[in-house]
């Protein structure tokens, strides 16, 4: 009990204050996500200060009436996509709601002097015309003010500029949603990771000019996480697969928990590979069909996963209430109703997410944002708290609840035992119970922990200095399959099974092969002794495949 008091005091320690104790300074200062007490995420936003504004509240900029709906107070600019910095109060409207945004790299008219954008009084040729495609293949040459909202807007501080002219490698395309396609990576970028520039044929900057994109330096430390915990997740599936193996192969590991465990590891194996998947496939399309498929089959692997963890949890609290002897009928039932939770409960969360993002106008940092810019949950905005990590934590809080209660009624038990003769088979079921919670501690610590952490990432967000100390967590996190693997296969207990059931194996091919491999040759004086050492070894087989009908002593895991 000393050990258990110290894990929940360090979790406690961990978990709770660094979730809350974020100011709104930091939250405003590292992260991506929008203020519900203004209109629109930041980014869909552009400054409206000096720009014609009309009774009703409303303003018009570049061609665009925005309405007063869509204005808000903003104390807050973003030097780049992740650090903001604190200015005066000024008045942003929300035009990328009513028209596709593409950021351009300076205000137009003005030229980066390789630190800052400066305005120029000399009299440049600006273009304004750009190659657009359709969504249905076709091109035209469009007017970018025309079709587009110009955001004046450089989203990192190292670009590298695209002109196809100069690099047939440069190739790009732009689409009509304002999706940038470069040839050369064969990548699909989105708004924030591009803006366009003003290039000059030669070095005449009154000769002909064109417009091209400038995409950021691909290799941040944000993304060079993000596919290690991708290629950790791939490396992590297989010894969940060789998990599932072996509690499906050994008879004694197929019980309540055991089948709990394997369809928990099955949701992560399907969520992490599609994961995986969507992160190393830089050829995929954000917008297209399969990227939603991707998204929304993980999400709902994901969620299942942890409703089966729920039931690990609340399964073994259920047994600590004193209920005994469930027989194999009762214990069937119960798995189908768990079933039927894990796998049921999951649908409706995915049917509201799919339904928040393909059939609602809500404000986009509202929707889950699947196959808009990721084929996955956008978890640079709110959409990530609200779909994700709500119900997570409330799964986590539940199990630390149950956990606490059956620690409790552990101590309890030991302490009235230790004042009366406690009988043999009372011993034997308070070992029986304290075997499960041990396997509940595991699964406590391996699962919920790691899981808390990466709330805990969410909150502190990518640009943070304690982002660095989350990174550790969110590789253990995808390694999760291999630290089960080590925790409940290699034991000794489970590795003797494995050894015993690989013997009984051997056995039954040895069996096999003396009775329909003899050699042609064999004498049939010698039948009469086989027939007998084979009856005699499938008599010892059969007494070692014979289970007993009592229940079994448990095991520890």
């Amino acid at each position: 009990m000393r050990r258990l008091s110290i894990v929940i005091l360090i979790y406690i320690f961990i978990f709770v204050p660094e979730l809350w104790s974020h100011s709104t300074d930091d939250l405003e200062k590292h992260h991506l996500r929008g203020d519900f007490n203004t209109p629109c995420f930041y980014f869909q936003t552009v400054d409206v200060t000096g720009d014609p504004h009309f009774a009703n509240g409303s303003y018009l900029h570049d061609g665009v009436m925005i309405p007063h709906n869509l204005i808000g107070v903003y104390n807050y600019e973003y030097k780049d996509a992740v650090t903001a910095k604190r200015v005066a109060p000024h008045l942003r409207g929300c035009i990328c709601k009513l028209k596709p945004c593409v950021n351009f790299c300076c205000p137009y008219g003005a030229m980066h002097n390789g630190s800052h954008c400066v305005n120029t009084s000399q009299d440049f040729n600006w273009p304004r015309q750009v190659n657009m495609t359709f969504r249905n293949g076709s091109e035209k040459t469009v007017d970018i003010f025309h079709q587009f909202a110009v955001v004046p807007f450089r989203p990192c501080e190292l670009m590298f500029a695209l002109d196809p002219r100069l690099y047939e490698d440069d190739a790009w395309t732009l689409y009509e949603n304002g999706t940038l396609f470069v040839e050369s990576t064969n990548a699909y970028l989105s708004r924030q990771d591009f803006c366009m520039l003003t290039t000059f044929e030669t070095n005449d900057t009154s000769g002909p000019s064109y417009l091209n994109p400038a995409n950021c330096e691909t290799q941040t430390t944000n993304g060079t996480v993000k596919i290690i915990n991708a290629y950790a997740m791939l490396f992590s599936i297989p010894f969940m697969v060789l998990t599932i193996v072996v509690y499906l192969a050994i008879p004694e590991l197929r019980n309540q928990h055991g089948k709990s465990l394997v369809c928990y590891l099955l949701g992560l194996i399907v969520g992490y590979s599609l994961l995986s998947i969507g992160t190393l496939n830089a050829h995929l399309d954000v917008t297209s069909i399969e990227c939603k498929v991707i998204g929304y089959t993980s999400y709902y692997f994901f969620m299942a996963a942890f409703f089966w963890l729920n039931v690990i949890s609340f399964d073994l609290w259920h047994n600590f209430r004193g209920t005994r002897g469930i027989n194999r009928s009762l214990e069937k039932k119960r798995f189908i109703m768990y079933s039927m939770y894990s796998w049921g409960i999951p649908v409706v969360f995915l049917v509201v997410t799919w339904y928040m993002q393909e059939e609602t106008n809500i404000s986009p940092e509202l929707q889950p944002g699947i196959g808009v810019q990721h084929c996955w949950i956008n978890m640079n905005t709110w959409a990530g708290f609200i779909y994700f990590f709500t119900p997570i934590m409330f799964i986590i809080v539940a199990n630390i609840i149950m956990f606490v209660m059956t620690a409790l009624k552990i101590h309890k038990v030991q302490r009235e035992m230790a004042r009366i003769m406690a009988r043999e088979d009372s011993t034997r079921n308070l070992k029986k119970e304290k075997d499960k919670f041990g396997l509940f501690l595991r699964l406590f610590l391996v699962m919920g922990v790691t899981w808390s952490l990466e709330i805990i990432s969410y909150f502190v967000g990518p640009d943070s200095s304690w982002a660095k100390i989350f990174y550790a967590a969110d590789i253990c996190n995808a390694v999760q399959g291999f630290l089960i693997f080590m925790l409940f296969v290699m034991k000794r207990k489970v590795k003797q099974l494995i050894t015993n059931s690989l013997t009984n194996f051997k056995q039954m091919l040895y069996m096999f092969s003396q009775r329909y491999c003899k050699s042609p040759g064999t004498p049939k004086s010698n039948s009469t002794n086989s027939t007998n050492s084979l009856s005699s070894v499938a008599t010892q087989q059969s007494k070692v495949f014979t289970m007993p009908m009592t229940t079994p002593n448990p095991l520890k895991f």
